[in-house]
């Protein structure tokens, strides 16, 4: 039995863990996001508002009023705190946790609200006693910790906050870590058996490779939560499961049947070299980042410069990018003897300045002024032109403006407009005019314009439930093998069960996300972790569904998976940074 044999039987122990890994991690997580709705949406601790006349309130009838990160008050019933006056709005005014301060504003700049008989008109900071005029109503914000250490007095938190019991997830973590590193140490020996023998540069690459991989994973599995409390594990997991899949398969992609000549084998070599430093980059940030995050308000503080850094990006691509030639958008940026896309960098940038526009019920104005600044970057984004960037950002940017500020309406408003500039980017560009016809004429005829896709589906289709065997494929034919359609390789050598189980686990990513944004302690993280999340679920959608023929090919890459050092440093950075959201604390919590 030959070494390509043995993969063949593989396959079903292969498939056998990916099934296994996702199956306790998406049951544990929709448990406990359905657990942390019913007992974390809980008020801010140590902090409330006080009522201090005749008017009364639904929520407390001139008691203590619970302070939520972000608070609505006025006369609709939808609001957090509902006051019974026709002198106060139906959203009159907001109160927020941002930056670890409290603030208040008006909802309009025309409704007036006062902080200690002083009138406002922007986002103003709340100190311990200052009374807030709102119509005939006022309330007094009270900081407890402040009004104990006044009164020389300890403070203990009249409540504790619930965590989801560990006797619950234990069990479930054990299954899937042991799942995730057995694959791990399965695929290494794989790939190391199949490469052939005179390639032993190749093989000392690869092994090392996996074994710094498998020793860095587990040390951060084990230490950062020790060190950043409640980070999530399960993040943690789904970082190691996805980039074990991209390093098995790049790896077979550039090592496996295609070193035919000592020249190409070098360059396979180059490749994996460029692919590995770019993962290792990643993962030395990985615990700083996560601990800025958590530790810190250091995201809030250069949401200004990102709005200057992200339109800067992609002009700097727009006048240097390289590789419309053989990609049809010219995105890639020569650095010494290495390319960077730094329209992946954008992202991260983009998505801080959404989290900072949307912390809370954004205002009109400050609506509009988000809508001039994104209305430029995606022209920028069009003149590229990158169809796959703009296809992730534009409905990442419409989850979290409607989940932040209920605006269904001007929702709707905005996803008609991006389809008018999705008809006007067929209109003017050749290489978005190419890729649409590809896929109209996918099912009928083969053309140079769909051949990418069909070669793809038939992989996907030679694959069946269980694949191949790693190894076995004839990915050859197809272009972008390792790039645009690795997903197609995957299908083919681990079978379409696979295939469904890495959808599953981006639905996981973003069952995380949405786990913390519930549990965020304030507006922004929650808006930040919801923005990481439906970006990393929508650009796999995306890919995955222009592989199988469902959208047209958009130039994006599958997330951790795909070849591309900037596209992996990238994701890895908003997972970080997404980890660091989930070990943030509010000041004075303890653990049950």
């Amino acid at each position: 039995m030959n070494v390509f044999e043995l993969s063949y039987l593989l396959r079903y122990p292969y498939v056998f863990l990916i099934i296994l890994f996702v199956w306790v991690l998406i049951s544990h997580s929709i448990a406990e996001l359905r657990w942390n709705i019913k007992y974390r949406v809980l008020p801010a601790q140590g902090f409330f508002l006080l009522a201090t006349d005749s008017v009364s309130a639904r929520k407390g009838d001139g008691l203590g009023l619970p302070l939520f990160h972000t608070t609505v008050i006025g006369r609709s019933s939808s609001c957090d705190i509902h006051f019974k006056s026709r002198l106060i709005a139906k959203r009159h005014a907001i109160v927020y946790l941002y930056n670890g301060e409290w603030f208040v504003r008006a909802t309009a700049a025309k409704i007036p609200v006062y902080v200690n008989n002083v009138q406002i008109t922007n986002s103003t900071s709340l100190n311990n006693r200052d009374v807030i005029g709102i119509g005939e109503a006022s309330v007094v914000f009270v900081n407890e910790q402040q009004s104990a250490n006044e009164a020389k007095l300890d403070y203990v938190p009249y409540t504790e906050i619930p965590y989801y019991p560990k006797i619950l997830s234990l069990p479930k973590l054990l299954t899937a870590y042991l799942a995730v590193n057995l694959f791990t140490v399965m695929s290494g020996l794989l790939i190391m058996t199949m490469i052939p023998g005179k390639q032993k540069e190749a093989v000392s690459m690869i092994g090392s490779s996996f074994l710094v991989f498998f020793c860095i994973t587990n040390l951060y599995y084990f230490l950062l939560p020790l060190f950043l409390k409640n980070l999530d594990r399960v993040l943690m997991l789904i970082i190691m499961q996805l980039s074990v899949i991209g390093m098995l398969f790049q790896a077979r992609l550039q090592l496996i049947a295609e070193m035919n000549t000592p020249s190409t084998a070098d360059q396979q070599i180059h490749f994996l070299y460029s692919q590995a430093l770019s993962i290792l980059i990643a993962f030395l940030l990985l615990p700083v980042i996560a601990a800025i995050v958590a530790r810190t308000h250091w995201l809030e503080k250069i949401g200004t410069a990102c709005a200057i850094i992200t339109p800067v990006l992609l002009i700097f691509t727009l006048i240097f990018g390289k590789g419309a030639d053989a990609h049809g958008a010219a995105l890639w940026i020569s650095v010494g003897g290495m390319s960077i896309q730094l329209t992946e960098f954008a992202k991260i940038t983009y998505l801080i300045v959404l989290a900072g526009f949307f912390k809370n019920r954004a205002s009109r104005r400050s609506q509009y002024i988000f809508a001039g600044w994104a209305a430029f970057v995606f022209l920028l984004i069009f003149m590229l032109p990158d169809l796959g960037s703009a296809m992730i950002l534009l409905p990442t940017t419409l989850v979290v403006y409607v989940v932040m500020t209920s605006e269904y309406l001007t929702t709707l408003v905005i996803l008609l407009s991006g389809t008018f500039l999705g008809a006007v980017s067929f209109a003017f560009f050749p290489h978005v005019q190419r890729r649409i016809s590809g896929w109209t004429t996918l099912w009928y005829q083969v053309n140079d314009n769909n051949r990418q896709i069909v070669y793809g589906l038939q992989a996907i289709a030679r694959g069946g439930l269980f694949g191949r065997g790693v190894g076995n494929g004839s990915p050859g034919g197809i272009p972008l093998a390792s790039s645009d359609m690795v997903f197609s390789i995957i299908c083919e050598e681990l079978g379409l069960v696979t295939g469904l189980c890495i959808v599953l686990i981006f639905i996981i990513v973003w069952l995380r996300a949405a786990k913390i944004t519930v549990t965020s302690h304030d507006g922004y993280s929650s808006s930040l972790a919801l923005g990481i999340g439906t970006l990393a679920f929508v650009e796999a959608a995306i890919v995955i569904s222009g592989v199988t023929g469902l959208v047209p090919l958009t130039g994006a890459t599958l997330p951790l998976i795909a070849r591309g050092g900037s596209s992996v440093l990238t994701i890895i950075i908003l997972f970080s940074i997404l980890l660091g959201l989930s070990a943030r604390r509010e000041k004075g919590e303890y653990h049950l």
